[in-house]
């Protein structure tokens, strides 16, 4: 990603703080995951669809450093380039101050001609410039001196005074001066390439400075002294040393000027002439070339500081990665008809709309190929038969495959999605294990609100006397449950009511023994009508769907219409003894605990394996009601205490048939 330098710098200084304060002192692990929510809050406020570290990162690292720097002055220090900055300011300065100090170029009263000091100045120069030019056909990065030096001087920032060195600022002083080194090592060559030429700059500016004003207040004496060169060997030195002013109409020095200096022969007010050729000279050769190199480096550190990037797929992320609430887009390749329409099943508890979400704010998005196919981190081929041709955008995601009695056909196999999902994406585990907890969690919370829904139709169905109004009641109340259930599983606008009078059965139902052993529900006569009274419920279900799913409504009301239709001939005859009532209480509960069994798979399986699950379900639940019914009897027949014991026994009956049903099947 692209950001700016001062950005890139807070970002690592947040790095900084991560990597060295690994107890969390200085910023609790609660202000990290805080500073992390805002700021993947913000990200999808402004309609990020697909949030990575590159759409938090910036707020999450301000919120950490700032209050990192509130708390300690060290830390504050780093946020600023600091002794940097007053370098880049100061140096120049001082190299013009030593410059003016500098009185004399070899004698305070003389100018000479042959000065070692001025000629040291523009060999030194001219060198730098041949070094520069040779450097130039080259690429490579900054000296290592350099970056040794940039880190010193990150280091002096955070240290306060001796005390400080082993402190906790230090450390992360030390540690963000490694990256960030590593991170700008080539703009801060160029910035301190573009403070060195304007140091040398300065330095010559100060020398001819020196001499301008040296010269209101001394008279020079000027001239030339050797004992092995003679004026024509002098002349053709001079000559060839102030040639450069000569371009700029300056007239160069004659033979009998050179001789008539001999000795330091000239004085007076023609030694200004002398004065300005060495300013021109240091102006021409040291003072505009250093600066035009120096505003070339100082544009080039600008660029790079406006272009600076980071790398946000690189391992310094990966903790923020795997902590970051992640945004997966999982596409899935239905070898059934009816899985589309079992997709909606399976996330209308959660959040429907194709997607769910943590509460730490992770989403996970499951979308089949009928949607617009945009990138997606993983597919899943969801059944038996062979999948079709994935879109082009999927192409490249890591592929897995889930068989149809591995996952979708009930909540308790949820969980194999997330496990197939972390095999195909281990760097999003920690997320993908949020998700699966709050699926679970909710799957969980959902079967608790429907075990509270079937103990109070119980209760209710308990409370209820013999009698044709009884009938009436229980239909109602069997209505209302229908009505519960279908809600809190999301299919209210799916599931019709049932009839407040379902038709009686063509022949009177088969009693139970006094032994309490059950009797198979789809043995009498009475259910074998009353089945076809359930199917005409179902068939509505069927029609509330737009047929959507394919025929399991049918199967399902069969097997719900069965027991109804017991219940009710039991109802309707006025004279039912106690254990009349008993059995028909005992099968109510078997209504009561098929009717979950069935709306929550309702969309989730194919029909034909709806009637599979159907006669699995019948001898189940009848078997299960009979084998802890003395239990259930009792939790019904006694007063409500603070705690329902109806509830969790219920449940344990509920998760044993579902365990059987299903867990056996899954890998």
């Amino acid at each position: 990603m692209h950001l700016s330098w001062q950005e890139l710098r807070t970002v690592t200084l947040a790095q900084a703080l991560e990597r060295a304060d690994t107890e969390r002192t200085l910023v609790s692990q609660i202000e990290w995951d805080e500073a992390t929510r805002q700021a993947l809050a913000a990200a999808r406020e402004r309609g990020a669809q697909r949030v990575g570290v590159a759409e938090v990162v910036l707020e999450r690292s301000a919120a950490v450093v700032a209050r990192a720097a509130g708390r300690n002055a060290g830390v504050a220090a780093l946020q600023q380039p600091g002794a940097l900055l007053w370098l880049a300011r100061g140096l120049p300065l001082l190299a013009l101050l030593l410059g003016l100090l500098l009185d004399r170029i070899a004698n305070a009263h003389r100018v000479d001609l042959l000065s070692p000091p001025l000629l040291a100045v523009l060999g030194w120069n001219l060198v730098i410039y041949a070094v520069l030019a040779w450097r130039a056909r080259r690429s490579g990065s900054a000296p290592t001196a350099l970056a040794a030096l940039q880190q010193w001087l990150l280091r002096r920032q955070a240290h306060a005074g001796p005390a400080g060195r082993k402190s906790l600022a230090t450390r992360i002083a030390a540690d963000f001066a490694a990256h960030w080194a590593g991170q700008t090592h080539a703009r801060f060559a160029r910035q301190a390439a573009a403070v060195l030429h304007l140091c040398a700059a300065a330095w010559a500016a100060g020398i001819a400075l020196s001499l301008l004003l040296r010269g209101l207040v001394v008279s020079y004496r000027f001239g030339w002294e050797s004992t092995f060169l003679d004026a024509s060997q002098v002349h053709a030195i001079v000559s060839l040393l102030f040639a450069p002013l000569t371009l700029f109409g300056l007239a160069p020095f004659s033979l009998q000027d050179i001789a008539a200096t001999q000795n330091f022969a000239g004085e007076g007010v023609a030694g200004a002439r002398w004065v300005w050729m060495y300013v021109g000279l240091l102006a021409l050769v040291v003072v505009l070339p250093r600066l035009l190199l120096a505003a070339w480096a100082g544009w080039q550190q600008a660029r790079l500081a406006r272009q600076c990037t980071l790398d946000t797929e690189g391992r310094d992320f990966d903790a923020l990665r795997q902590a970051l609430p992640a945004d997966l887009h999982i596409g899935l390749l239905c070898t059934h008809p009816i899985q589309p329409e079992a997709l909606h099943a399976l996330l209308a508890p959660h959040a429907g709309h194709g997607a769910m979400d943590s509460p730490q704010g992770d989403r996970l998005h499951l979308a089949p190929p009928s949607e617009p196919a945009g990138p997606v981190d993983a597919v899943i081929a969801w059944g038996d038969a062979p999948a079709p041709e994935a879109p082009a955008a999927w192409q490249t995601a890591p592929r897995g495959r889930l068989g149809a009695a591995e996952f979708g056909a009930s909540w308790v196999q949820d969980g194999a999605l997330f496990a197939r999902l972390s095999s195909l994406l281990p760097e999003r585990r920690q997320a993908l294990q949020r998700l699966g907890d709050a699926w679970q969690a909710r799957n969980e919370a959902l079967f608790t609100q429907s075990l509270q829904a079937l103990a109070q139709h119980l209760h209710a169905c308990a409370a209820l006397g013999p009698g044709v109004d009884g009938a009436g009641r229980h239909a109602q109340l069997l209505q209302a449950l229908d009505a519960r259930l279908a809600e809190l599983h999301g299919l209210g606008a799916v599931v019709r009511p049932l009839p407040a009078q379902l038709p009686p059965p063509a022949q009177p139902a088969q009693q139970r023994g006094s032994d309490n052993k059950a009797l198979a529900v789809g043995t009498s006569a009475g259910a074998a009508a009353g089945a076809a009274a359930g199917a005409k419920v179902g068939a509505m279900i069927d029609v509330g769907t737009g047929g959507l799913t394919l025929g399991l409504g049918t199967a399902l009301g069969a097997l719900l219409g069965g027991g109804t239709a017991w219940a009710v001939r039991n109802l309707q005859k006025k004279d039912a003894q106690l254990e009349g009532a008993q059995d028909l209480l005992q099968h109510m509960a078997e209504a009561a605990c098929t009717r979950y069994l069935a709306l929550a798979h309702l969309g989730r399986v194919p029909a034909e394996q709806a009637q599979e699950l159907g006669a699995r379900w019948q001898a189940e639940v009848t078997g299960t009601v009979a084998a802890h019914w003395s239990e259930l009897n009792t939790a019904l027949r006694a007063d409500p205490p603070t705690s329902d014991p109806l509830q969790p026994l219920l449940g344990s009956m509920l998760r044993g048939i579902l365990q059987r049903s299903f867990v056996a099947e899954a890998p």
